[in-house]
């Protein structure tokens, strides 16, 4: 039961990593202004 629960967590994990890291940048539904590469507005690793 303990291992099923570690790989339905450690399967979430990886799919939130995913979505994250496949995510287009923002710049179209912000004006075009800024520079975030991910939903929650994490800058691009470019223009740090």
């Amino acid at each position: 039961m303990r291992i099923l629960l570690l790989a339905a967590v450690a399967a979430g994990l990886l799919l939130v990593l995913a979505d994250h890291l496949m995510s287009p940048p923002l710049q179209a539904s912000t004006g075009g202004t800024s520079t975030a590469c991910a939903p929650c507005g994490a800058p691009c690793p470019s223009t740090r």
